[in-house]
C-alpha cells in the first residue's frame, strides 16, 4: 500500500503532487506555502534513534548530498523533508540513452568517492545506494545522492558496492540484483574489465586507487612507438628545388587497441626470429584440479589475447619497415635496408617483455585467487554474523513477545479483577437494595404493631386514667433511661466504627506487604530472565569469536563488531530496563489510584451509612413524636371523655385539673425542650465525629501515600543501585576474560605464526636458491644477447643517420 497519496495532504500542511516507488520507499513531491520540497519515505528493520536523526540533519553542508532539512517518524518507518532541486534528469537515463565519454563517467565515479568517506565516519555507520538511479544530475552538472541509510536500521541494505555501479555505468544496463562478479558476456577492455572486476566487493579508497592505475596503463605507450615518433620529430624538412628530399610522411598505422592489456600482457610466441630466445616449454603438471583450473583458465585466455596482438604489432611494424624502406628508395638509395638487426632488437625486447608480463599475470592470478579466497572467508564471516544478529533480534522478539504476553495477562488478570470487584459491589448493592426493602416490610410491621398497640392502649387507658400521674413519672424516668441507653449506644457506635478502622488499616498493611513481596518476586524472575538473557548473549559472542580467529584482521573485525553488538545490547538492555521501571511505576500509580479508590468507595459507603443511620434516627423521632402526637391526642379525647362522665367532678375539681393541666403542658414543654437538646447534641457529636473520622482517613491516606512514595522511590533506588553494581561486576569479569583469552589467543596465533613463518622461510629459501639458479643462468645470456643487440642497433643508428644526412 502507498505511504503517500496524489492530492492528499502530509500532516497537515503538505500536499502531495508525484509520487514514484523509490529504493522499498517512496519519493514524492510536494508543495507547502507556495514553494516546492522532496519528501522521501523509508523504511526501518529497527527503531531509530534520536542520534540517527541529528546525523541525517547534520548532512546538510556537502555538495554531493542532497540536504536533510527535517524528519518525522513513522509507524516503521521515517519521512526525511529535502528541499526542492531542479534536476536534469538522473544517472539511469542518461546512461541508458548510452554515448557518455569513457573520461566523464570516471570522473563522476571520482566526485563520489569522498560520499562514501564521509557517511562512514558518522557514529552511526551510514551508506548510501551505490545505483544511477540514486545519483541525480543537477542543471550545472553537479552530481548529487538521493537516498542516505543507516547501517542495520534502514531498508534496503548496502547490496550494491562500486563493481556494480562501474558495470552499469560502463554497460549502460541497470541491474535489478547485485552481483558479484561480472558476467561471461561483458564485452569490455581487457584492462577496464579487469578494473571493474576488482572493484566488487571493495571499499572506495581501494577503488580509487585501481582507478587512477588503470588510467595510467591506458594512456601510456609503448617503446618501439616512442622510438618512431623521435625518428620522425628529428627529420629534416627540403624541397626538390632546393637539392632536398620531401619530409617523410608518416606511415598508415593500426588504430591502438581499445584494451592497453593486450598490447602489454603477451607470453611466448609461437614464432620468433634465430636471435630471439625459444619459448619456453611448459612443465608436465598434475591432473587438474578445480585450483588449478581457476589457474590456468585465465593463462590460456591471456595467451591468446596476447598472441594476437603480438601478430598485430609485428604486421605494422613490417609495413612501417616496408613504407620506411620506400621512402629511403624515393630520396636515391641504393642496394637494400637490411631491417633484421632492428627487428631481432624489437623482438628480443618484446620476447623480454612477455616473459615479465607472463611472470606478473601469474602473480596476479594467484593475487586474485588469495583476494577471492578471503571475499568467501569475509562472506562467510558476514554470514555468520548476520546469522548471530537475525538470531539476537529472534531472541529480542521472543522477549518481547512474553513481555507482551505477560502484559495481557496481568491485564486480563486486572480485567477480571475489575470485573469480581464490580460483581462485589453488584451484590453489596443488591444486599443494601434487600436491607432497605427489610427496612420498610419491618417498618410496615412497626405501624402495623403501633396501630395494635394504640387500640390496645385505648382499651388499656380508660382503665389506666387514674395512673397517668405515675406514669408520667414513670415516663420522665424511661426518657431518661432512653438518653443514658442512647449514649451508650453511641459510644459503642464509636468504638465499633474505631474498631473497623484498624481492621482496615491492618488490611491495608496486609496488602501492601503482599504487594512488596509480589513486587520482588516479579524483580527476581526479571534479573533471572535478563541474566539468562545475557549468559545467551555471550555464548553467541563466544561462538562468533571462535570462528573469526583466523586471521588478525578479521580478529580486529570481530572486536570492533562485538564491541558494537555490546554497546547495542547495552542500549537494548537499558532501554528494557527504562521501561520495566516505567511500568513498575505505572503498575504502582494503578495500584495506587485503585487503593485510592476503594478507600473513597469506602469512606462513600460510610458516609452513605452515616446519612441512612441518620435518616433512620429521623424517622423514629418521627415516629416517637407521631407516637406523642397520638398520645396526647388520646389523652385528650380521654379526658374530654372523662370531663364527660365527670363533669360534675370536673367542675368540682376544675382548678385542680387546670393546675394539673398546666404541670403537665410544663413539664410535657421540657421533655420535648430536653429531647430536642439531646437530639441536637447527638446530631452534633455525630457530625463531629464524622469529620474528626474523615479527617484522621484523610491524613492516613496521605500519609499511606507519601510512605508508599517514599518506599517506592528507596526501592527504585536501590534496584538501580544493586543493577549499576552488578552490570560493573560483570562488565569487569568480561573484561578480565576478554583479557585471558586474548592473551591465550595471541600466544597461540604467535607459537602458529612461528612455526608457519619457519615452514614458509624453509621453503622460500628453497625456492630462492632454485630461482637465483635459474636468474644468473637467464642473465648470462640475456648479457650476451643484449650485447649483440646492442651493437645492431648502434649500426643501425649510424647508418639511418648517415642516410638522412646525405
Amino acid at each position: 500500500m502507498s505511504f503517500f497519496t496524489v492530492g492528499e495532504i502530509y500532516r497537515d500542511q503538505y500536499q502531495i503532487e508525484t509520487v514514484e516507488p523509490f529504493f522499498q520507499g517512496e519519493w514524492a513531491t510536494a508543495t507547502v506555502g507556495g514553494e516546492k520540497v522532496y519528501l522521501q519515505h523509508t523504511q526501518l528493520q529497527k527503531p531509530a534513534p534520536p542520534r540517527a536523526i541529528q546525523q541525517y540533519l547534520s548532512l546538510r553542508n556537502h555538495p554531493h548530498i542532497l540536504p536533510y532539512t527535517q524528519v518525522f517518524s513513522e509507524e516503521r518507518s521515517l519521512v526525511f523533508i529535502r528541499p526542492y532541486v531542479p534536476y536534469r534528469e538522473r544517472l539511469h537515463k542518461t546512461l541508458s540513452r548510452g554515448g557518455v565519454e569513457e573520461d566523464t563517467i570516471l570522473e563522476w565515479v571520482r566526485t563520489l568517492f569522498p560520499v562514501e568517506g564521509v557517511l562512514k565516519e558518522k557514529p552511526l555507520r551510514m551508506y548510501t545506494i551505490l545505483h544511477p538511479a540514486n545519483i541525480a544530475m543537477t542543471e550545472d552538472g553537479q552530481l548529487q545522492v538521493l537516498f542516505c541509510g543507516v547501517e542495520g536500521r534502514t531498508l534496503p541494505n548496502p547490496e550494491i558496492d562500486w563493481g556494480n555501479l562501474l558495470y552499469m555505468m560502463f554497460g549502460g544496463q541497470m541491474l535489478d540484483e547485485p552481483i558479484k562478479k561480472l558476467p561471461s558476456d561483458a564485452n569490455f577492455p581487457k584492462e577496464l574489465h579487469r578494473f571493474i572486476q576488482r572493484s566488487f566487493n571493495r571499499q572506495a579508497n581501494y577503488v580509487s586507487s585501481q582507478l587512477d592505475a588503470y588510467v595510467k596503463r591506458r594512456d601510456s605507450g609503448g617503446l618501439f612507438d616512442d622510438l618512431l615518433k623521435s625518428f620522425r620529430k628529428g627529420k629534416p624538412s627540403s624541397s626538390p628545388s632546393a637539392g632536398r628530399k620531401t619530409p617523410v610522411q608518416p606511415a598508415p598505422s593500426q588504430p591502438k587497441p581499445k584494451d592497453p592489456l593486450k598490447s602489454e600482457e603477451q607470453l611466448q610466441p609461437k614464432e620468433s626470429s634465430p636471435s630471439a630466445k625459444p619459448p619456453q616449454q611448459p612443465k608436465p603438471s598434475q591432473p587438474p584440479s578445480p585450483s588449478s583450473d581457476l589457474h590456468n583458465r585465465p593463462s590460456t585466455v591471456l595467451k591468446l589475447r596476447l598472441e594476437e596482438a603480438r601478430k598485430a604489432k609485428r604486421e605494422a611494424l613490417e609495413q612501417e619497415g616496408r613504407q620506411l624502406k620506400k621512402e629511403l628508395d624515393k630520396l636515391g638509395v641504393t642496394g637494400r635496408l637490411d631491417l633484421d638487426p632492428l627487428e631481432r632488437e624489437i623482438r628480443a625486447q618484446d620476447g623480454r617483455r612477455e616473459k615479465e608480463e607472463a611472470d606478473r599475470l601469474e602473480r596476479e592470478a594467484a593475487e586474485r585467487t588469495e583476494a577471492e579466497r578471503r571475499a568467501r572467508e569475509a562472506a562467510a564471516r558476514a554470514e555468520t554474523e548476520q546469522r548471530a544478529r537475525e538470531e539476537a533480534e529472534r531472541q529480542a522478539r521472543i522477549e518481547a513477545e512474553r513481555i507482551e504476553r505477560e502484559r495481557q495477562e496481568r491485564e486480563a488478570a486486572a480485567r477480571a479483577e475489575a470485573e469480581r470487584r464490580a460483581r462485589e459491589e453488584a451484590e453489596r448493592a443488591e444486599t443494601e437494595q434487600r436491607a432497605r426493602e427489610e427496612a420498610e416490610r419491618q417498618a410496615r410491621l412497626e405501624a402495623e404493631r403501633i396501630a395494635r398497640e394504640r387500640q390496645e392502649r385505648e382499651a388499656a387507658a380508660r382503665a389506666e386514667a387514674e395512673r397517668r400521674a405515675r406514669e408520667e413519672a414513670e415516663r420522665a424516668e424511661t426518657e431518661q433511661r432512653a438518653r443514658e441507653e442512647a449514649e451508650r449506644q453511641a459510644r459503642l457506635e464509636a468504638e465499633r466504627i474505631a474498631r473497623e478502622r484498624q481492621e482496615r488499616e491492618a488490611a491495608a498493611r496486609a496488602e501492601t506487604e503482599r504487594r512488596a513481596r509480589e513486587e520482588a518476586e516479579r524483580q527476581a524472575r526479571l534479573e533471572a530472565e535478563r541474566i539468562e538473557r545475557e549468559r545467551l548473549e555471550r555464548e553467541a559472542a563466544a561462538r562468533a569469536k571462535a570462528e573469526r580467529r583466523a586471521q588478525e584482521e578479521a580478529e580486529r573485525q570481530a572486536r570492533l563488531e562485538a564491541g558494537r553488538i555490546e554497546r547495542e545490547r547495552q542500549e537494548r538492555e537499558e532501554a528494557e530496563r527504562a521501561e520495566t521501571e516505567q511500568r513498575a511505576r505505572e503498575e504502582a500509580e494503578r495500584q495506587a489510584r485503585i487503593e485510592a479508590e476503594r478507600i473513597e468507595r469506602e469512606r462513600l459507603e460510610r458516609e452513605a451509612a452515616v446519612r441512612a443511620e441518620a435518616e433512620r434516627r429521623a424517622r423514629e423521632e418521627a415516629e416517637r413524636q407521631a407516637r406523642l402526637e397520638a398520645e396526647r391526642i388520646e389523652r385528650e379525647r380521654l379526658e374530654r371523655e372523662a370531663a364527660v362522665r365527670a363533669e360534675a367532678e370536673r367542675r368540682a375539681q376544675e382548678e385542680a385539673e387546670r393546675q394539673a393541666r398546666i404541670e403537665a403542658e410544663r413539664i410535657e414543654r421540657e421533655r420535648l425542650e430536653r429531647e430536642e437538646a439531646a437530639q441536637a447534641e447527638t446530631e452534633q457529636r455525630t457530625r463531629e465525629e464524622a469529620e474528626r473520622i474523615e479527617r484522621e482517613r484523610q491524613e492516613r491516606e496521605e500519609a499511606e501515600q507519601a510512605e508508599a512514595e517514599r518506599r517506592a522511590q528507596e526501592e527504585a533506588e536501590r534496584q538501580a543501585r544493586l543493577e549499576a553494581d552488578r552490570i560493573e561486576r560483570e562488565r569487569l569479569e568480561r573484561e578480565a576474560a576478554e583479557r585471558a583469552e586474548a592473551e591465550r589467543r595471541a600466544q597461540e596465533k604467535a607459537e602458529r605464526q612461528a612455526q608457519e613463518e619457519a615452514e614458509r622461510r624453509a621453503q622460500e629459501e628453497a625456492e630462492q636458491q632454485r630461482k637465483e639458479q635459474e636468474v644468473w643462468a637467464r642473465r648470462r645470456r640475456l648479457e650476451r644477447e643484449r650485447q649483440a643487440h646492442d651493437d645492431i642497433a648502434r649500426q643501425l643508428v649510424e647508418y639511418v643517420k648517415h642516410v638522412f644526412n646525405r
